[in-house]
Order: structure tokens, then sequence, then C-alpha cells
């Protein structure tokens, strides 16, 4: 597997392409946050990375890699600006690095890179860790995601695998648009191609499994056209104070 990663949906789809053409099967991650969601699941071959992404750099990469025992099996490239420094390349190296490139890319020299790292022997993968996830709060109610339930009061529903890996993603990035493109490569396992109603099916659902424990779920996660969903928190409540005349009158 070729683990794609840059923010930009134009450049993943082109390396994607790329990759397609010569029947090489590869994941495209839009994030730092994405990547490492992936490395969870699965070990990569190649990792095709931008240095600098919307929520982090390579070097974050770099690190999840090493913490997942990815490493020194996985080969990362990667990809820099033209005005890059040499210590920046070198930066790359000393973290691990098998290759660095600037733009602009030069797609022969890339696949034979990518050739030459995908006939590396993989390492097996790691039971999944997700399994001790703790319980976490969202819209009101506890997820309890390796039980697969939504608890509020005293309602307990019973959650989809699907359902339980949506909570987590929006949990995850609170405030910030989870692309359909991870949205559909992290919980459908496949690629987005533009059609959306997989995941507004899902998104109902979910909705309905919330309202059955008394709670309306969907108050706090926007929908953004043709991009994703954000999940905004609720607010905390205001602490209140005790009037000082109240207090005086208690002692």
């Amino acid at each position: 597997m070729i683990v794609i990663v840059s923010s930009s949906a134009a450049e993943r789809g082109a390396f994607a392409a790329l990759c397609d053409s010569r029947g090489w099967a590869n994941l495209e991650c839009d994030s730092v946050r994405a990547a490492k969601k992936s490395f969870q699941r699965l070990r990569p071959l190649v990792v095709l990375t931008r240095h600098k992404l919307r929520d982090g750099y390579s070097d974050d990469l770099m690190a999840a890699l090493a913490a997942s025992r990815s490493l020194p099996a996985a080969k990362v490239i990667v990809l820099l600006e033209p005005g890059a420094s040499s210590a920046q390349s070198a930066r790359q190296i000393a973290l691990g690095v098998e290759s660095v490139q600037r733009d602009p890319v030069r797609t022969e020299v890339l696949l034979e890179y990518l050739a030459r790292y995908r006939q590396v022997k993989a390492v097996p993968a790691q039971p999944n860790r997700r399994e001790t996830r703790q319980p976490f709060q969202l819209a009101g109610a506890i997820i309890r995601p390796v039980e697969r339930q939504l608890c509020h009061g005293r309602q307990l529903i019973s959650l989809t695998p699907r359902e339980v890996q949506l909570t987590e993603l929006l949990f995850e990035a609170p405030g910030e648009v989870v692309t359909y493109e991870s949205l559909y490569n992290e919980i459908l396992g496949s690629k987005f191609h533009g059609e959306t109603s997989n995941m507004r099916v899902l998104l109902g659902k979910l909705n309905a499994s919330f309202r059955s424990a008394g709670l309306t779920f969907r108050t706090f996660v926007e929908v953004i056209p043709k991009t994703g969903y954000r999940y905004n928190p609720p607010r905390p409540l205001p602490l209140t104070r005790t009037p000082n005349k109240v207090r005086a009158a208690a002692a």
C-alpha cells in the first residue's frame, strides 16, 4: 500500500492516478491526522508526503510511523518546495526519510522510487490499537467505542461499527472540517468521487441513534457543502457565583 499525504486535493488525485495507472494500491490522506489514523490499521510500504501539511509536517508523520513500528520497513518520500534549503533536506534524511524530492517533481524519477520501494517486504501489522480506546463525550453523550454504545442518563443505545468510526473522527477534530476524502477512506475504505449519499445516510443513522437517547446530534454537526463535516462541541455552562450577601448570611 502506498499512502499519499497532501493537503491539496488536486495533487493527491494526480499521484493517486499515477499509482492507479501502474496498478498500485494507494490510500489518500489530506492531513497528518488522517495519515496517523491510517497507520493504526495498516502498514504502508511507501509514504509519499508533502513536507508541509495543513495540520503539521512530515516530521510528525515520521514520529507516527516510528510509534507504530512501521520503520524502517516503510519507505518515506518527502516533497519539498523549490526554495527549500539544504538544511531542510538534511533534517528529513536525519529523521529517516528515504528520499527527498523538490518541485517540480519529475514523474519518471518518482515512479522509479515508488517501484523500488514497493519491493520491500512489509512488516506484519500489529493488533488494531483502536480496541484500547477509552470512552469519550460527544454532543452530550458518552461514546464507548469498544462496546459500540452510546450512553445518556439511563439510555444505552447500540451503535454500528461505522457509526462509532464517524463519532471518533468528529471527536478527534473538534471545530475542524473532516473532509469527505477522510470520511470515505477511513470509514468506507474507498475513495471519494464526489457522491456523498453514503455519508449522508450514515450521518442520518447516527442522528437517529442520538434521538433515541433524547439528544439531537445534528445540532452540533455542520455540513460543509462539497467538503465534509465539522463538529462544534457544546459550550461549557458558565460557572455561577453565590452573591456576597447570601454568602455573608450563610456565614
